[in-house]
């Protein structure tokens, strides 16, 4: 398999894989996918071997490309594939509609499945890959999930249920070993997102945060993110009274992608935009509520799994933030189901059947029809039959 975008892309494979190995258990399956990101996926338990792909590098020959392949670029490459793999795989699946992917694929392997339909000069797309293409266009009314649309780029249907990241006993260093140790409720707050018209104001973490801290019950928060959000986390801390400091806890730019994962593990509620570190927090078993805005649309890349809560926002930019609504459900978990509507913002809940994730508004009855199954169908019939579809 290959995967070669960032951490949410690379979690939200995992149903993909889950079905794949499902399918073929006598088969093992490799992934190839950033180098950056090999830690957290040797974790996956689906995995045979992790194959890095160093990015910068193949950015540095294409950059050094002049009109000719320089003898000294050749044997580079012939040198870097060779360390990949001794000999071709049978098969590989393409998850990103990018050269570099498509490359990697025909490089690697005698037979390849993905986004283009005959090979790497080919631009006709593939069943999945133009239905995807068209949903980005169009900005319809699309129900299936990026996880499923991986699945049928594969050619299996999804799983029949999520899948959870199991992690080994992964050691957490100073104050972060109290992570999920003590008492009471923890909760984790995705301070950044990998784009920055998805990142939550720093006034908007300041309130929500000073209003979880400010019930009676013991709750605890750390901030988690990578090493360019530590001024934001910084920001936010500022903004917080000297009161509630000794519940919070920083754990920004201080952990490995296992330590990550572990500190969401632990936590009861992980809280963030549509961003990597949420996603594999729906992936460790943790309760996910997002904050959806900008491009990010619930039913494409909500958190994968069930019971998770999903703010939409009604516009790209939102003018509120359902501070207190959000605040609410995560003190009194069952009132989900009864929040009231917060202008702005529709709620709604994760759920999980045999056409995979699936999404549906908390409190009104959802105007759209179902049509997944009609979709998976439909492509099904334009491509070679799917394994699990009747």
């Amino acid at each position: 398999m290959i995967q070669l975008a960032r951490l949410g892309d690379l979690v939200q494979s995992l149903p993909a894989i889950a079905s794949l190995t499902a399918q073929y258990p006598q088969r093992s399956l490799d992934l190839l996918c950033p180098a950056v990101l090999a830690d957290l996926a040797r974790l996956f338990p689906e995995v045979g071997h992790v194959l890095k792909w160093n990015g910068t590098q193949w950015h540095t020959w294409a950059k050094s490309f002049v009109g000719e392949f320089q003898p000294s670029w050749l044997r580079e490459v012939q040198q870097y594939l060779a360390e990949l793999t001794t000999e071709p795989y049978t098969i590989a699946y393409v998850l990103n509609h990018h050269p570099r992917a498509v490359l990697a694929a025909t490089l690697l392997a005698t037979e390849v499945q993905g986004p283009n339909l005959r090979g790497p000069l080919d631009e006709e797309l593939s069943p999945w890959a133009s239905y995807l293409r068209h949903v980005a266009q169009t900005r319809g009314s699309n129900r299936i999930h990026l996880s499923d649309t991986f699945c049928g780029l594969c050619g299996v249907t999804p799983p029949l249920a999520p899948p959870i990241l199991r992690l080994p006993s992964i050691e957490l260093h100073g104050d972060l070993a109290e992570v999920g140790n003590s008492a009471g409720q923890w909760i984790a707050v995705v301070v950044g997102a990998g784009d920055a018209d998805r990142s939550i104001p720093v006034s908007v973490w300041t309130e929500w945060i000073s209003t979880v801290l400010a019930h009676d019950s013991p709750y605890a928060v750390v901030l988690v993110g990578a090493e360019r959000d530590q001024a934001t986390a910084l920001a936010i801390q500022d903004g917080l009274s000297p009161m509630i400091a000794g519940r919070l806890w920083d754990a920004t730019g201080r952990t490995t992608l296992p330590q990550l994962a572990t500190i969401l593990k632990r936590c009861h509620w992980v809280v963030g935009a549509d961003t990597g570190p949420l996603h594999l927090a729906a992936a460790v078993g943790a309760s996910v509520m997002g904050f959806y805005f900008s491009r990010a649309r619930v039913h494409e890349t909500g958190p994968y799994g069930r019971g998770h809560c999903v703010w939409q926002a009604d516009h790209a930019i939102p003018e509120t933030w359902p501070i207190q609504a959000s605040v609410k459900i995560i003190r009194e978990p069952a009132a989900a189901v009864q929040q009231e509507a917060v202008a702005g913002w529709s709620l709604w809940q994760s759920y999980h059947d045999e056409w995979g994730a699936i999404f549906r508004p908390v409190g009104d009855r959802d105007p759209e029809e179902d049509r997944r199954a009609a979709v998976w169908r439909q492509l099904s019939e334009q491509s070679l039959p799917l394994q699990g579809v009747q």
